[in-house]
């Protein structure tokens, strides 16, 4: 064990940053391409059919997480409550939070990106 206690944050640090990258890493041949018919439906079944000024349309589960590309699992978020959303979203405990059976599947789906 090293007795030096700025090689042990080094080695804590080291550990930590492993970690992260091994949870951040998915499948590389997925892609997680959300569909612009679907999100053209959901502003027209909500009143926008151009969109809602200062909102994004978001999805309650992610894509990442295995969130489908639907409008049940589509909603109008103020850009900055997206931009905190963003932030811990695609982690376990994120998709946890916000994945269900209703706006999910247990893997991840690949759709067709351009």
């Amino acid at each position: 064990m090293a007795e030096d206690p700025f090689e042990m944050i080094k080695i804590v640090m080291l550990l930590l940053l492993a970690s992260l990258m091994i949870m951040s890493t998915h499948d590389a041949n997925a892609t997680t391409c959300r569909s612009s018919s679907v999100k053209h439906q959901f502003d027209r079944e909500e009143g926008y059919p151009h969109g809602r000024n200062g909102y994004i349309v978001d999805h309650w589960c992610s894509l990442f997480c295995g969130g489908i590309d639907s409008t049940t699992n589509m909603r109008y978020q103020t850009i900055t409550a997206s931009k905190k959303k963003d932030l811990w979203e695609n982690t376990p405990l994120g998709c946890k939070k916000t994945c269900t059976s209703k706006n999910s599947t247990p893997t991840r789906q690949v759709f067709n990106c351009k």
